[in-house]
């Protein structure tokens, strides 16, 4: 029986890479507008809620509750921007290159099986999605037409990695980590030129 390396070991400390989902994320949360939600809560809440107070005459009370209530909530939010933002200058200052799906700095085969297989569970979470939903952001008739080159070649290489996934459900023999890893870089590059094709 030959070492493998686990699919599903655990790597050092999580690592985020550019062009994953979980990175994706972390953008979004880092780019919380906090100030123009603030502003926006506050003007509904003036219109609606302050005639409600004063009808109900508790507007010396609700009024202070509210603005209490409204500063934890922009307050929390407002660490969550910082907490993303802090995670995504982590995540640039780790990039060895400036392409959007460049190599891991992980000198572990554990860890580069850990970013290859995240990028990879990325291209099949978009394509799915390309497929699935005509509304979702990865949709064009160029990227899901299988008699464009492009795609045709995608799907190739596409193919190639979910055969290799079943083809050793317990794990990569330490041989094979590398070439995944250039096989998944090579997937997303096809998978990218597919979609610049619409």
């Amino acid at each position: 029986m030959p070492d493998l390396v686990p699919w599903r070991a655990d790597p050092p400390p999580a690592r985020v890479h550019a062009g994953t989902v979980r990175a994706d994320r972390l953008r979004v949360r880092a780019d919380y507008p906090i100030t123009g939600v603030a502003l926006v809560l506050l003007v509904l809440q003036a219109v609606f809620l302050l005639p409600v107070f004063w009808q109900l005459d508790v507007t010396t009370l609700a009024v202070p509750a509210l603005l209490a209530v409204n500063a934890l909530g922009f307050a929390g939010l407002w660490a969550l921007r910082e907490r993303a933002r802090r995670d995504v200058g982590r995540l640039e200052s780790s990039y060895g290159d400036s392409e959007r799906d460049g190599v891991t700095r992980d000198p572990s085969l554990v860890g580069l099986l850990a970013v290859s297989r995240e990028r990879h569970e990325a291209i099949r979470e978009e394509w799915t999605r390309a497929v699935t939903d005509p509304l979702a952001l990865h949709t064009s008739t160029a990227s899901t037409d299988v008699s464009d080159p492009d795609t045709a070649a995608f799907l190739e290489s596409y193919a190639a990695l979910e055969d290799l996934l079943a083809a050793h459900p317990d794990g990569l023999p330490p041989e094979l980590v590398a070439v995944y890893g250039q096989d998944v870089r090579e997937c997303r590059r096809l998978w990218d030129a597919a979609r610049a094709t619409a």
